[in-house]
């Protein structure tokens, strides 16, 4: 138990030395003022996980990993307390971080899954959060002299907006890598390309070509449909927050004449821009996720869930577009009835999940002995089919005998036990266009019961 409280800390500290060093980075590429007011403060995001994570235990460790990025800042500035004004902006970082928990647990309990939780997410968990620590820095700074109390109210929406970012950018690709972290050989080539195009992109919206920009949107929500949310996730931030280095660098199409204006008309793009991309993203793992439901479901519904082959409710559709193909082109097909011999007495003498691996052995040596256009199912009870297009009798009787021969040569292993079973074979050609597919089964189903009636463990066909 010690063990493990040790390793959580260590964790929780590697993972505030990340909080700092993003810290340094946002101010190094984003800083606005000396007081290290930023235009994008990921460090929020990374309170969010670490506040999910570990709760309350990572407070202590976002205010010192903030206190220790603020300072030096906090103390070129020529104003008084920088120490206590410091430790006020840290204690208001380690607020957001478990704020936006409780919201997050209260407003969206079971974790952001769908498009329609965006709404709740960047309400609740972005922004009221960070409006509340807002208030907290803006003041702060006011008190002291940071900067003049007729700037607090544009401050106050810069750094709800920066922190609010923070949040989204780095949740989105959290749960990304949390939920589908790995991506398919297709969705990694997606993603090299569409990088590839938005280097193009911003390397023309930053020079020569400002509008260029704009496009960078468009084609992110193309990549939401092609690759996971972890993908989409991470190179969305990583293009938005080159949009915003380019613009705190002056270049880009969001430098006007106001600062504030650009700035808040930058922020206002890029909170919007991944907000909606993530939305979509959402929405296509939720199509995707009922898609697979749905096919899971149907797979379910038309496989035999003991011995894993089509059962005879998809099985009859199969067999009713053969013998449509059948009648189109004047070929012919077979089918062949397969029933076990004595199964009840199997499962009287040695209990039924004998007679289970005994029906499984059997549906195994079917499925090695077709072909893979043929269409093995489980009929029902101890009864099995075989739907062989395109085949003339003669050669299903070929594939059949080989059949009877292996099971009857073999053995079935159950409670150590060995059990020796022969299956017994009826099987009809279809004869031509005066005859209905139900009739072809009815004709390999009476050579079946004749098989019986003959001896067992042999073939014979349906006239």
């Amino acid at each position: 138990m010690a063990r493990l409280k040790h390793t959580k800390v260590i964790w929780i500290a590697a993972t505030a030395l990340v909080y700092y060093f993003l810290a340094h980075f946002g101010m190094a590429l984003f800083a606005l003022k000396p007081g290290n007011i930023t235009l994008l403060w990921l460090p929020s995001g990374i309170a969010l996980v670490m506040c999910l994570h570990w709760g309350y235990r990572s407070i202590p460790f976002i205010v010192l990993a903030s206190f220790a990025a603020n300072f030096s800042g906090m103390s070129a500035f020529s104003g008084p307390g920088p120490f206590l004004h410091t430790a006020v902006a840290a204690i208001a970082d380690g607020m957001v971080g478990i704020i936006a928990l409780h919201a997050f647990k209260y407003f969206l309990p079971n974790g952001l899954t769908r498009s329609h939780d965006l709404v709740l997410f960047g309400l609740w968990v972005c922004i009221a959060p960070t409006s509340i620590t807002s208030i907290i820095l803006s003041i702060n700074l006011a008190v002291g002299g940071y900067i003049s109390w007729a700037e607090t109210e544009n401050f106050f929406l810069m750094l709800v907006l920066a922190d609010s970012l923070g949040i989204l950018l780095v949740y989105q690709v959290y749960q990304g890598w949390h939920d589908d972290g790995k991506m398919s050989r297709a969705e990694l080539n997606w993603l090299a390309g569409t990088t590839l195009v938005m280097a193009v992109l911003l390397t023309l919206g930053f020079t020569t070509l400002p509008g260029a920009v704009f496009f960078i949107v468009p084609l992110l929500l193309v990549l939401s449909f092609n690759v996971n949310l972890f993908g989409v996730a991470t190179i969305s931030s990583v293009s938005l927050m080159s949009i915003i280095v380019a613009t705190a660098h002056n270049a880009g199409p969001f430098e006007v004449t106001d600062p504030a204006d650009s700035n808040f008309r930058l922020m206002a793009f890029v909170f919007s821009s991944a907000l909606t991309i993530l939305g979509i993203a959402l929405q296509n793992r939720q199509l995707t996720s009922i898609e697979r439901s749905s096919e899971l479901w149907k797979d379910a519904a038309e496989h035999d869930p003991l011995t894993g082959l089509i059962n005879r409710r998809a099985f009859l559709p199969r067999l009713q577009n053969e013998h449509q193909r059948a009648l189109r082109t004047g070929n012919t097909y077979t089918f062949a009835m397969l029933d076990l011999d004595h199964f009840k007495s199997i499962n009287d003498a040695y209990g039924h999940h004998c007679g289970d691996a005994v029906l499984c052995a059997l549906a195994a040596v079917m499925v090695e002995n077709c072909r893979s256009i043929d269409a093995v199912v489980r009929m029902g009870g101890e009864e099995f089919g075989i739907l062989f297009p395109e085949c003339h009798i003669d050669e299903a009787l070929i594939a059949l005998e080989r059949i009877r021969k292996r099971f009857e040569s073999s053995s079935t292993m159950a409670d150590g036990k060995l059990i020796f079973v022969t299956v017994s074979i009826g099987v009809a050609a279809f004869a031509g266009a005066e005859e209905k597919d139900t009739e072809v089964v009815e004709r390999a189903d009476r050579a079946l019961y004749a098989a019986k009636a003959e001896g067992r463990n042999q073939i014979v066909v349906g006239l």
